[in-house]
């Protein structure tokens, strides 16, 4: 549908935009994440999943454990699963065995992404869970927003409303 369109617009542009679809519960947004993600709609919609590299995570397991740490463990695994770059693949593999997830771990690791002509995109379901989690300090909103500014890294959240935390990172 139109948020669909909507979204790889933003994707496809230029600066690789972030989005954000706010609603109520049941209204069909981790479907639409879930959609987006699938290989075949990223072709219609003009992405090479070759080049493109979509990160989906569900973050309503999250509670008090889940810290900046195993999120981004969770995200690289991911990412490294469905990655076709040996290197990066390699990369990846070495800085979560390692557990070091700094800023200037991911800033050299999506400069490997960005060097490869690769475009990563998280799609991050509920991501209030995130935003209202205390261990998620202001530093690392403003860290993803600064990957996401500087390097080919795109979010696409979901959330049932919009915080100002949620709204900095996408923003």
């Amino acid at each position: 549908g139109r948020e669909v369109e909507q979204v790889f617009n933003r994707l496809r542009n230029s600066e690789g935009e972030s989005s954000s679809i706010v609603g109520g519960r049941r209204i069909g947004k981790s479907s639409l994440l879930n959609y987006v993600a699938h290989p075949d709609v990223q072709r219609r919609y003009g992405m090479d999943p070759e080049r493109a590299i979509f990160v989906y995570a569900d973050l309503h397991m999250g509670d008090d454990q889940t810290t900046p740490a195993r999120l981004w463990q969770r995200l690289l695994t991911q990412m490294a699963r469905h990655c076709r770059d040996e290197e990066l693949a390699a990369h990846l593999q070495e800085i979560t065995t390692a557990g070091t997830f700094d800023n200037f771990t991911l800033a050299d690791l999506f400069d490997l992404v960005d060097g490869g002509g690769r475009q990563v995109v998280f799609l991050l379901d509920e991501f209030e869970n995130v935003t209202s989690n205390p261990n998620f300090d202001p530093g690392f909103f403003y860290g993803l927003r600064s990957l996401a500014i500087q390097h080919n890294l795109s979010l696409v959240t979901s959330s049932r409303r919009m915080s100002s935390r949620a709204a900095m990172s996408v923003a």
